[in-house]
């Protein structure tokens, strides 16, 4: 009885190390599967114009980094963002969907009411059951209190603040302090404008480290403050001389950051296994009131340019829409290509979700995938209708034609150009009975918006 029981006993033993080598097997496995999903990092710079890159044609500025990844992937000089401010652009850009029905239709202060509701998903959340590790670092701007901070919408860190480096006298009135956050506690009270840059890119850094350290694939959203107004102050950051002044100094800042945040990728054998997104939040500020012009150093030549497009953010013409967008996905994208069709901010997240071959929200998404557009050689699908909201619907666009649609003081303006022929809107198509079938589509598309 006793050799029978010794011999079960040492059964058992041989069956625990057994299971046990099987749930190590199968825990590497996971890891190993786990990292073939694709890391995903988005850039998003602040008021960047379209033409504020050597790449996008600035002849001044000079970025080599982010150029080179325009010619190991793809750079669009259609891409809009579906609102030209910035809370209601990052809500659709996290979120998939237009800001009407995020309710952030306009950028919000301290303590404001709107915010990003509770009830969106956004890309971290969508990314998380599937095993991702998430970090929003840098700007967020989509509200300061409850379940619309970053770490109640998916993102297990947060370093950042919660508005724009322009919170602050003589810029903006109130009595909020700048403050960088680490999650929800207060790290740096009053950040120096040269220091933002650096802070969240090292901050970066060390998360990929950590990511790459616990073999999971991550996610990175890291908004930069830059060049939104002012950049006199962050200008002054040593060893930047750029050819093209203050402006060039951030920019070129932020393009040498990058570098070192893609270093990182390579370093820990990541690079080839990442999306990599750039993108602005909207168009530059040329029409910034005032008080942003009050410190007595801050210049009209500060700000950005949009090549040849008409308006200015805060304005539903296309410079202050259209911004600059490049992706890299080695053996996923097309290499050293321009496209030159339409595409979105709210075409992100369901892209990404393409990609990592996770399940999108339960809900309804306005972007599209354009995984095939930016993978396969001569795709002509049309994209779908993409509206332009500012505050209300001003705009939608379909192919080459847009409609503008706005209201100012109680009178209409309607504007239909085809923007393949007059990308500056200089020429008003509306009631041209040549384009009449085309007025008439575009008005019904008008009144068929989703959001």
């Amino acid at each position: 009885m006793v050799r029978g029981l010794t011999k079960t006993i040492i059964m058992m033993g041989k069956l625990g190390k057994y299971m046990m080598t099987i749930l190590l097997f199968s825990t590497i496995c996971c890891y190993a599967l786990a990292q073939k999903k694709p890391n995903v990092v988005i850039i998003l710079t602040d008021d960047m114009g379209y033409s504020d890159l050597s790449c996008y044609g600035n002849p001044l500025i000079n970025t080599p980094f982010i150029d080179g990844m325009a010619k190991r992937g793809v750079l669009a000089t259609n891409f809009v963002t579906t609102s030209p401010t910035c809370s209601p652009s990052r809500a659709s850009l996290i979120t998939g969907r237009y800001c009407t029905r995020t309710d952030l239709n306009w950028p919000v202060g301290p303590g404001e009411k709107p915010c990003l509701k509770d009830s969106e998903v956004t890309i971290a959340e969508m990314l998380k059951p599937a095993g991702y590790t998430t970090a929003c670092i840098g700007k967020w701007h989509m509200g300061d209190y409850g379940t619309a901070l970053p770490n109640k919408q998916g993102f297990d860190l947060f370093y950042g603040m919660l508005y724009s480096h322009d919170y602050r006298a003589p810029y903006v009135k109130t009595d909020t302090v700048i403050k960088i956050f680490r999650n929800t506690r207060p790290e740096i009270y009053r950040p120096e404008d040269t220091t933002l840059t650096d802070l969240y890119t090292k901050e970066s850094i060390k998360f990929i480290n950590s990511s790459a350290q616990q073999k999971k694939p991550f996610f990175l959203y890291l908004a930069y403050n830059m060049p939104h107004l002012p950049v006199a102050l962050g200008a002054k950051k040593g060893g930047l001389h750029s050819a093209g002044g203050a402006l060039g100094n951030v920019i070129e800042d932020m393009d040498h950051s990058m570098a070192k945040l893609w270093q990182a990728l390579e370093r820990n054998g990541q690079a080839d296994n990442t999306i990599f997104i750039f993108t602005s939040d909207n168009g530059p500020w040329l029409n910034a009131p005032k008080r942003m012009f009050e410190d007595g150093i801050t210049q009209l030549y500060h700000i950005g340019t949009a090549g040849i497009f008409k308006g200015s953010k805060g304005i539903s013409y296309e410079a202050g829409h259209r911004v600059p967008f490049i992706i890299y996905y080695k053996g996923h994208t097309l290499v050293n290509t321009v496209i030159r069709t339409p595409l979105s901010n709210i075409d992100m997240l369901p892209t990404i979700a393409d990609w990592a071959q996770v399940k999108l929200p339960a809900y309804t998404l306005d972007g599209e995938s354009v995984k095939d557009l930016l993978s396969v050689k001569n795709y002509n699908k049309l994209h779908k209708p993409i509206y332009y909201v500012n505050r209300v619907l001003e705009g939608v666009k379909e192919g080459d034609w847009k409609l503008r649609i706005t209201t100012n003081d109680g009178k209409k303006l309607k504007e239909m150009y085809n923007l393949s022929e007059d990308p500056a809107e200089r020429v008003n198509l509306y009631d041209n009975p040549v384009y009449k079938a085309e007025q008439e589509h575009l008005v019904m598309l008008f009144d068929q918006y989703p959001g």
